[in-house]
This record gives structure tokens, C-alpha cells and sequence, in this order.
């Protein structure tokens, strides 16, 4: 294969390890198709670590999960699997989650009494299981202090009819909020005073929840213990994504090789790839490799003045002009032995090696964020494979 992605089983076991050091129970965050991983591929991975919480942005995820938990015959009720979806759910979809059990996040009025309508219409003895998310500071989504009051007051309506009739209930699974800007205390603590304020009218006016949640993985490792709750939601963490701007000592668990397809001398002063702008200093080995923007590389890395490299034998291969569609041009140069079919790394360390390139490299090599890098990345499943 031309390009693969290899996912390390050991090193996500020690990243959970790490992670339940700080807060042992946990919402492992696998949303998006578990940041591009293939959700097929990770969750057997986290199920095997005893891993039995999962978050997903979309419905349809959610319902991939408990499909792929159907295989798993050493799932039973003490350990039974729970799924909540973080995105918005269409109104018309709701008996699809009730059906299912997945449970959904509710962070408008709007959205709120959208559901309230549909479910109405629905036979007798339903129940709704929910996670009310606040507003703490983010203004992405979540109720706005304002809008609880009467937020509580329909759900003891709901609930206090469904006692009479047995129409539907509401079941609050959690009250949660997220997080800004872990690194900024002033703000983080602005936003924790918010949502537990937010959390004492929930209290005060006697709504039953059973649990709350604040941490994603910059909070749980910039403050550990302090703002642990009941749960922490972590996703780049697992996958050993630093996510501070300095390190916390996860370990990286993405690999991402592809081949040298073609080796050519070209004389100094010639130009490679499209433009005007990979003129070679010197006459250069240049090789070919088969990976490119449409695979997820990121076009912005080309052409910087600190140059993006790629790694061939443990030697660093500068990239060469624009990036292609499918295929990159690297300076070979300075590096001896090398034929057509050798490996070359594009993310990620191996054991004998001792230069790695990690995500937050490419990351700043591309001006972005180490999420928008692995999420880009197209690798079909088939070429992705879980190692020891």
C-alpha cells in the first residue's frame, strides 16, 4: 500500500492509563469518526481498555457504535456501554435515539421544544435520556443562565404529567459545559463559577441529574484533579495529541508512511513541482513521494522558510516546492541508500529511531491546530491497522 495509517494499541493504553491517573472515569470522545481514525477501528481498541462511555457528534455515529457493540460478546449489564451524541439531533430523528438508548445533548429553547412537540405525538411510556449542556462562556452552545428557570420549570411539568399518564419523561443523564481556553486561569475560573452557579439552580429547585462534567483533555491536564466532577470528556489525549502548549507526556499513537515511487537528479537552478517557486539551490537527489493534499497532507506546509521534512531512514528529507495532489517532491541529497519502495514517514516516531515528527509539528508547520491535521487525513480503513 501507497499510504497507511497505523494506530498504536500500546500507546493509547498508556495514554487512558495516564488519563485515569487524573480522573478515573471518563467520556472518551470519538466523534467525527474518532478524529478520522475509523470509528471501527478505536472502539474496539478503548472497549478492550475497559473503556464503556463514548461521546459522538452525530446520531448516525451513535448508532454506528451500538452496532459495532453488538460484536462484543464480553459486554454485559454491569458493564453495559452508554453513547451521547454532542451535535444537534433533528427533531424527526429522536425515536431513532429513543429506540436505541443513545442519549442526546439539548442546548437550546428552541431545540428543546422541538423535541417536546415530537415527542407528544409518541405512544405512552417513552423516556427521552438527556444532557443539559450550559453556557459558561464558550457562546457556541448551551443554555444561557436566563433561559434555566424556564428550562426547569417544563421539565417538572413533563416529568409530574408523565407520573399521571405515563405519557414520556424526561432522564437528565448530566448537566455539562466546556471550556474556552484551559490555559488562560482567569477565564477558565470565570467559567467554573458560571456553570456552578448554573448547577446550584439545578439543586436548588430539586431537578434530578445524575452527573456533571467540565474537563475535555486541555482542563484535565492543565488543573489534574482540581476540576474533576463526575466525568472527564477526553478525545485528542487517547491519541496522544498534546493538548497544552507544552508537553504533558502522552505518548503519540499515529503513524502515517507512505513510498518513494520515483528518484531523479535534477541539476541546480531547475525548477520542481507547479509555480515558480521550487527552484533547487543545487544539483539534488529528488525523490517522489505517493502522499498528498487529497490523502489530508496539508497544502499550507510547502514553501516555508523553516522547511517541512519528511523522515527516510531516520534522516530528515526537506519537501520540495508545492505539494500535489497526490504526490510530494523530497530532497534525498544527503541521504545514502535509498531506493524505489523505501518507507518514508510522514507522522509519528518509530522505536529505533530517533527523530519523530509529531502532529503538533505539522500543525505549525500548517498554522493550525493538531486536530484539523489528523482529521484531514484520508486514509481508507483498509489501510489503517492497529499495532502492538
Amino acid at each position: 500500500m501507497l499510504v497507511n495509517l497505523k494506530i498504536n494499541n500500546s500507546s493509547i493504553k498508556k495514554n487512558l492509563e495516564k488519563i485515569r491517573s487524573i480522573n478515573k472515569n471518563m467520556i472518551c470522545v470519538i466523534k467525527d469518526d474518532a478524529y478520522g481514525l475509523k470509528i471501527e477501528k478505536i472502539l474496539p481498541v478503548l472497549i478492550k481498555n475497559n473503556c464503556n462511555y463514548f461521546a459522538v457528534a452525530y446520531l448516525e455515529e451513535a448508532v454506528k457504535v451500538y452496532k459495532i457493540l453488538k460484536n462484543f460478546k464480553n459486554l454485559n449489564k454491569k458493564n453495559n456501554c452508554n453513547v451521547m451524541t454532542l451535535n444537534y439531533v433533528e427533531p424527526k430523528k429522536l425515536e431513532v435515539a429513543i429506540k436505541n438508548g443513545i442519549e442526546i445533548t439539548i442546548f437550546s429553547k428552541k431545540q428543546f421544544y422541538d423535541y417536546i412537540d415530537i415527542l407528544n405525538n409518541f405512544k405512552k411510556n417513552i423516556c427521552l435520556k438527556i444532557h443539559i449542556k450550559i453556557n459558561s462562556g464558550m457562546n457556541r452552545l448551551g443554555f444561557d443562565e436566563n433561559e434555566v428557570f424556564e428550562i426547569i420549570k417544563e421539565i417538572k411539568k413533563i416529568n409530574s404529567e408523565f407520573l399521571k399518564d405515563k405519557k414520556f419523561k424526561l432522564e437528565i443523564i448530566s448537566i455539562f459545559s466546556h471550556i474556552s481556553e484551559a490555559e488562560n486561569k482567569t477565564k477558565t475560573e470565570k467559567q467554573v463559577k458560571k456553570f456552578e452557579k448554573i448547577l446550584k439552580i439545578f439543586d436548588d429547585n430539586e431537578i434530578k441529574y445524575k452527573y456533571r462534567h467540565l474537563q475535555a483533555s486541555p482542563l484535565l491536564f492543565k488543573y489534574e484533579k482540581k476540576y474533576n466532577y463526575d466525568f472527564c470528556r477526553v478525545g485528542m489525549a487517547i491519541y496522544g495529541l498534546e493538548p497544552l502548549s507544552y508537553d504533558v507526556g502522552l505518548e503519540n499513537a499515529i503513524l502515517v508512511e507512505s513510498k518513494i515511487i520515483n528518484i531523479r537528479e535534477v541539476k541546480k537552478d531547475e525548477k520542481v513541482s507547479y509555480g515558480n517557486k521550487g527552484i533547487l539551490k543545487r544539483d539534488s537527489k529528488v525523490g517522489i513521494v505517493a502522499i498528498g493534499y487529497a490523502h489530508g497532507l496539508p497544502k499550507q506546509i510547502e514553501n516555508k522558510k523553516n522547511c517541512a521534512y519528511v523522515l527516510v531512514n531516520d534522516k530528515k528529507a526537506n519537501i520540495l516546492g508545492e505539494i500535489c495532489m497526490d504526490m510530494i517532491f523530497i530532497d534525498l541529497t544527503d541521504i545514502q541508500d535509498i531506493k524505489i519502495g523505501d518507507k518514508v514517514l510522514i507522522v509519528g516516531n518509530k522505536k529505533s529511531w530517533k527523530n519523530k515528527i509529531t502532529l503538533r509539528q505539522m500543525a505549525k508547520w500548517g498554522n493550525t491546530i493538531q486536530d484539523d491535521v489528523l482529521t484531514n487525513f484520508k486514509i481508507d480503513k483498509k489501510k489503517i491497522f492497529i499495532i502492538n
